[in-house]
């Protein structure tokens, strides 16, 4: 068994080991230079450049409008109106096309689910 004293007097090492080697340092320009995306190579604080406070007045501020919905002419009534709006109509069925689930192919028919799949639902999904 070490003694503390003996561990206490290696200098720390992480135990993180990072991979690779250190970053460069960038050696950043001392002059103004333009950001790669600006257009013509506008530099910050030139002719060409407009000041925050001349940009803002600019800007129309938004306004939010409260909906109004219009009302529907309706006629007096039972609702025929309502009813109108959804009309089925009795065709023969076209090929590839069932009238209901259960006349589906058994691949795409949905399955069944099982007691066990039952118990788990039931419980949870803990079993």
């Amino acid at each position: 068994m070490k003694s503390s004293a003996v561990r206490l007097a290696k200098s720390y090492t992480p135990m993180i080991k990072f991979v690779g080697t250190k970053h460069p340092m960038i050696d950043h320009p001392n002059k103004i230079i333009p950001h790669p995306c600006t257009i013509n190579n506008m530099l910050p604080g030139s002719q060409d450049c407009i000041s925050v406070q001349e940009y803002l007045k600019n800007i129309k501020p938004f306004v939010v409008v409260p909906f109004k919905q219009t009302p529907k002419q309706t006629t007096k009534g039972s609702g025929r109106d309502d009813a109108s709006r959804y009309v089925y109509f009795d065709r023969p069925l076209k090929d590839n096309e069932v009238s209901a689930i259960s006349d589906l192919p058994e691949r795409f028919r949905p399955r069944t689910i099982d007691e066990i799949e039952v118990e788990f639902i039931n419980n949870g999904g803990v079993m």
